[in-house]
């Protein structure tokens, strides 16, 4: 902020930015706000950040790290398929084994058990 001084006998001094004609008075403070400005600035895009980084879809603004949008939503994706597999592969197993034991097959049901189960020490 720059002020021009009229007069200073008659304490008279023009504001530059505003083009108002005022009165120099020593009780008034008159402060430049333009750097608060800009760290406000600063930390509203730093909150939008933090919010934004909820969203799996987005890009994060400040490119710490490029090249990373969607990363959460290929991970969720592959955590599923992996769960939705050995979810499938115990139900997969229990059929199995449950059709072994209704068809009355127990014997060829713990002959193939028998073949994972590592053999005893001596």
């Amino acid at each position: 902020m720059s002020t021009i001084i009229i007069s200073p006998e008659l304490n008279v001094i023009l504001d530059a930015e505003n083009k108002i004609v005022g009165e120099a008075r020593t009780d008034v403070a008159i402060l430049d706000v333009s750097v608060l400005e800009k760290k406000i600035a600063e930390l509203e895009l730093l909150a939008d950040e933090l919010v934004n980084s909820l969203n799996p879809k987005t890009a994060p603004l400040i490119s710490t790290r490029p090249r990373r949008e969607g990363l959460y939503l290929k991970a969720g994706f592959l955590s599923n398929m992996v769960m939705g597999f050995l979810i499938g592969l115990a139900i997969f197993s229990l059929s199995v084994v449950t059709y072994f034991a209704l068809t009355g097959q127990v014997a060829m049901l713990k002959e193939i058990i028998s073949k994972f189960v590592p053999p005893s020490l001596p």
